[in-house]
């Protein structure tokens, strides 16, 4: 799984370096002759940029690219996608359980489809329950990594069964009673379990911002955790009936999870996109407002169409950028050069500090009528919003 460190070390990186963005679906690949079929499109694409290159750089460039396609060759892939960084003291390989688009780069770190895809897949808290012991999972880019491990040790009861004390006529048996005891001493210490568990995952869910909680098990022990979890953590926690514990392998849990995960994301986003197109007076929609709102750093939330892109003109000295087809920046005046709006938004939302939602199917169908992109305005912003 991708580790946050590996993110914040990629833009710096020592330049120039290869960039390789690859689709390595098994359940796409064909095999022509000995290479894998993402290995053949690697080395198409390679020796188009090759041309461009510049002179002094073109050695270290087919350096790069004979060492990405030796280990392509040498270690087939399983993963859905893999992204590689690979320069003169640099080999970093990110494999990857989403949707990846072929691209290659050389320069500096193409990072622009990496931030994509961290702001399309959300991360997630998955709690395994079962009556002996629970697993917290995180749920991030389409697997999941187990954080934490707990077993339920049910202490013994001071209550023993007691079984019947005679068979003699007229003696009464007190078995009932004390089995009574006893389960009501066992769901006591259950509801003890199920109110430290919740604890334990708030404190969690809090310190990663996860967007949302699903508690897996039995539907007693479930809906037992999310109910003692706090209101706002649990209007986010979506319980799913499943007995999982006894599923060893975790591929095959992934697997089993992975659509209610899924489908709860493209019920959010249409939830979420509702909320934006609804509320007209603390909202700005379409690309050009959008932009001009973000980088005026008025925007707290931003969503987007998946795949949105198009052409922009940004300032070499300020970095402003509009749709604009003046050369001139119109904030400095500096010169201004044509980039694409899917190389700079993901630059300009963490610029500013901006999260940003991307969604696709139906939510992204009507967010595309209202123009492809919209945001919540900041809290100051939206009272200058209500006053006018």
């Amino acid at each position: 799984m991708l580790k946050s460190g590996t993110i914040q070390s990629l833009p710096d990186l020592p330049v120039p370096l290869l960039t390789i963005y690859l689709d390595t679906n098994p359940t796409k690949q064909m095999i022509r002759g000995l290479k894998p079929d993402y290995l053949n499109r690697f080395e198409s694409r390679a020796k188009l940029i090759a041309q461009a290159v510049p002179t002094g750089d073109l050695p270290l460039f087919l350096e790069q690219v004979q060492r990405a396609s030796a280990y392509l060759q040498d270690h087939p892939l399983q993963c859905r996608g893999v992204v590689i960084f690979t320069g003169l003291d640099t080999w970093e390989l990110i494999p990857l359980q989403v949707d990846v688009e072929d691209e290659v780069r050389w320069g500096t770190p193409a990072l622009a489809q990496l931030f994509w895809l961290l702001d399309e897949h959300k991360p997630h808290g998955i709690v395994l329950v079962g009556q002996k012991r629970v697993q917290i999972f995180l749920w991030w880019l389409g697997e999941m990594l187990e954080l934490e491990e707990k077993e339920f040790r049910i202490e013994p009861s001071k209550v023993k069964e007691m079984g019947p004390v005679s068979r003699a006529a007229g003696v009464r048996m007190s078995h009932g009673t004390n089995r009574d005891v006893y389960q009501h001493h066992v769901d006591a210490q259950y509801e003890h379990y199920q109110k430290q568990i919740a604890k334990d995952v708030d404190r969690w869910c809090a310190a990663e911002h996860l967007n949302s909680l699903f508690v897996v098990g039995l539907v007693e022990m479930a809906k037992g955790i999310q109910k003692e979890l706090p209101p706002g953590l649990r209007e986010r926690t979506t319980v799913i009936e499943k007995d999982l514990v006894w599923v060893e392998s975790r591929a095959e849990l992934e697997k089993r999870i992975e659509p209610f995960v899924e489908k709860h994301e493209r019920e959010r986003k249409v939830l979420v996109m509702e909320s934006l197109l609804g509320d007209s007076r603390a909202v700005v929609l379409g690309i050009d407002g959008t932009l001009v709102q973000l980088q005026q750093g008025r925007i707290r939330n931003l969503m987007v169409v998946k795949g949105l892109d198009g052409s922009l003109r940004q300032c070499l000295k300020c970095s402003w950028a509009d749709r604009t087809q003046d050369p001139a920046c119109p904030v400095c005046g500096g010169e201004r050069e044509v980039v694409r709006l899917r190389e700079v938004l993901p630059q300009l939302a963490r610029r500013y500090s901006v999260s940003v939602e991307v969604v696709s199917g139906e939510a992204a169908r009507r967010l595309q009528e209202a123009g492809g992109m919209g945001a919540w305005l900041r809290e100051t912003e939206k009272k200058e919003y209500a006053q006018a």
